[in-house]
């Protein structure tokens, strides 16, 4: 039994098979759901019956959906290997299928709490073997090539500003460090002032007293503004460099 890869609402399957852009897109906003869903759950005014009744029902939903993107991946994996039993076995054995598997075990499950960190993490790596697994792989493989192609020169900016912010955090230490030590007491300390400030974020919460540190945040700040502007210049340059690979059909 054969199924067309260009099927929008194929489930895809554990033996390779892509599924459909619009099954995709549903299965990534499902997991976007999941996250809202878990989320809402730490909200107080959601502690209602009310809340309580929306927030389970979402959650059941969810559920319905995760088993029948179990099952649908496993029967079409099991039709691919014509319904034999080595095949069921093979196919419910994978790696893929154990982990989705996991996330239905654990949504059926009370064994442990919508928001531990074993429920955020194994639905996390769900959604990035949902994500790879689509669609979306191209983009993936941009951010790889943006990453990986010459790291040395795309994040070099990013190099530099981590030793520009630790030059910053020594200096505004030597100078601020008598007159605030709670922020300013330690290198360590200061590290939160100079990176918030390095990184053009600038919340505000702690900011020099002396004329001279706040001088010289002027100055780091003018440099992080620049050295933010290298580096986004060179994942541009990268990512028009992976636009001509993928032009030239090497991808």
């Amino acid at each position: 039994m054969s199924y067309r890869e260009t099927d929008d609402w194929y489930f895809g399957d554990y033996s390779g098979r892509l599924p459909g852009r619009s099954y995709s897109l549903l299965l990534n906003s499902v997991i976007i759901t999941l996250f809202a869903q878990i989320a809402l759950t730490t909200e107080p005014t959601f502690d209602t019956p009310s809340g309580q009744i929306f927030l389970r029902f979402t959650l059941n939903i969810i559920e319905l959906f995760f088993i029948s993107d179990y099952i649908g991946k496993l029967a079409n994996s099991w039709a691919q290997m014509d319904y034999s039993l080595k095949g069921l076995v093979y196919s419910a054995l994978s790696r893929y299928a154990l982990v989705d598997l996991c996330v239905v075990l654990i949504l059926l499950t009370d064994l442990f709490s919508n928001d531990s960190f074993v429920v955020i993490g194994v639905y996390v790596f769900k959604a990035l073997i949902s994500i790879y697994f689509s669609s979306f792989r191209l983009v993936l493989m941009r951010v790889r090539f943006i990453i990986f192609d010459s790291p040395a020169y795309t994040f070099f900016p990013l190099v530099l500003l981590s030793i520009v912010t630790y030059v910053m955090a020594f200096c505004i230490y030597l100078l601020e460090r008598s007159n605030d030590s709670a922020h300013f007491g330690s290198i360590v300390r200061a590290f939160w002032f100079s990176i918030v400030t390095m990184t053009t974020i600038g919340y505000g919460d702690v900011t020099p007293t002396t004329s001279l540190g706040k001088v010289l945040a002027i100055m780091f700040g003018i440099v992080g503004i620049v050295c933010v502007a290298l580096l986004t210049a060179n994942i541009l340059e990268a990512n028009a460099k992976f636009n001509e690979i993928e032009s030239s059909g090497k991808i």
